[in-house]
């Protein structure tokens, strides 16, 4: 028993450096200067000031020292072991974990400043807790849920627990709780932007007509860009419902294609790839049984690094034009797949957001106590990228956007 304990560790503990060393090699890619990522400098700030809506991404980036991409690239790597062994677990192999190292929108979550990375790796903590035994099941499903704390767009990761049904009950239970999280599901808010309402497509509520608002979310998903791999989805619930016996895990298999299309759906022509994340990651397992044979799985886990440095690359080269002041290496652009990143750039910064930073810095050490700064408001509220370190740095300080 020592000695499979003993390669179980090894195995996991090569596929964690594996995915890490990805990541690490993915940020170096996209560079420094002001947190790159959704929310980024809004978040670090709330390490000091509070106040965030997500109030356990905040714990963890405490816990990482306000380090938002470390914390990804972290809680990223944990994910593809935790895929790996729950894979292991309900019998489509460990496929899935190594997979999710290399696929794009696997990577992506894991070199942003953002929640993305650490919800997905708490969805999954509680997806693998619940097949633990049957006393654990309602508790991981119960952990799962959890995940809307660091922020709801790990919910789809959810779709997992099927393959323990009882760990919904679990997983509903604390949704009922944590309800405010999901409010804009539940209760939206049409004029509140996305923390309002998640209803998008069909005007911050509940669509009217329901068949063309599902032929609409499944149009969506047909055009996301070829670097998504979005075809992978159709690939994992065919192999699902082909090779698992039991009803259970065949359900599980459609799962991450349905709820994919659901997120279609709602968001629309709004919709970005990296909301595809936390789906495209969970349908990974189900291709397994295609790669059991280290002859397969090896190339197919290379392959999968071309669309990522494809994707990285050519966001990189976008920030170095948009964020002058930002250090970014000079790496080759892998130019195929084309990705057209400047949405992805401006999702996740603005133009000039190291300079507005800089300029934080320097404002903070020579504003006259209790002045105002005053600056253009930007979209998205980006002018924080100026305002958020000053309020850390100088809390006597007075703000105004126009």
């Amino acid at each position: 028993m020592r000695r499979e304990q003993t390669e179980f560790l090894r195995r996991a503990l090569i596929l964690a450096v594996f995915a890490l060393s990805v990541r690490i090699f993915g940020a170096a890619i996209l560079g420094e200067g002001s947190p790159f990522g959704p929310d980024g400098t809004g978040a670090e700030a709330a390490v000091f000031l509070g106040g965030h809506p997500y109030p356990m991404h905040i714990a963890l980036l405490r816990f990482f020292e306000a380090d938002a991409v470390g914390l990804s690239m972290a809680s990223g790597a944990f994910s593809c072991v935790l895929l790996w062994w729950w894979g292991q677990r309900v019998g489509v192999g460990g496929a899935g974990g190594w997979l999710a190292a290399t696929l794009p929108l696997a990577v992506l979550p894991g070199v942003l400043s953002a929640g993305d990375a650490p919800a997905i790796s708490v969805a999954l903590m509680g997806v693998l807790l619940s097949t633990a035994g049957p006393r654990w099941t309602l508790l991981g499903g119960a952990l799962a849920a959890a995940c809307v704390t660091v922020k709801p767009i790990a919910l789809p990761c959810l779709v997992l627990l099927l393959a323990r049904p009882n760990s919904l009950v679990g997983a509903v239970g604390v949704l009922a709780l944590l309800r405010g999280f999901i409010r804009p599901l539940w209760a939206p808010m049409p004029d509140g932007g996305l923390l309002g309402t998640w209803w998008v497509s069909s005007e911050g509520r509940p669509p009217v007509e329901w068949i063309s608002w599902l032929i609409e979310g499944a149009a969506q998903l047909v055009s996301v860009e070829s670097w998504g791999l979005v075809w992978v989805l159709v690939l994992s619930a065919v192999v699902a419902t082909v090779s698992q016996g039991e009803t259970r895990m065949r359900v599980a298999g459609l799962g991450p294609l349905v709820a994919a299309w659901l997120i279609g759906c709602m968001f629309g022509g709004r919709m970005e790839a990296r909301y595809l994340s936390g789906v495209m990651l969970v349908c990974l397992p189900f291709v397994g049984p295609l790669l059991r044979s280290p002859v397969r799985l090896v190339p197919a886990v290379m392959m999968l690094l071309w669309p990522t440095m494809a994707l990285l690359t050519q966001l990189s080269s976008v920030r170095a034009e948009l964020d002058a002041e930002a250090q970014i290496p000079q790496v080759p652009v892998v130019s195929w797949p084309s990705v057209d990143a400047r949405p992805i750039f401006y999702a996740c910064s603005t133009e000039d957001a190291t300079h507005l930073r800089n300029m934080a810095l320097q404002l903070a050490a020579v504003a006259p106590q209790g002045s105002t700064i005053v600056t253009e408001a930007l979209p998205d509220g980006r002018e924080g990228e100026l305002f958020w370190p000053l309020r850390v740095l100088r809390p006597d300080l007075k703000f105004q956007s126009r």
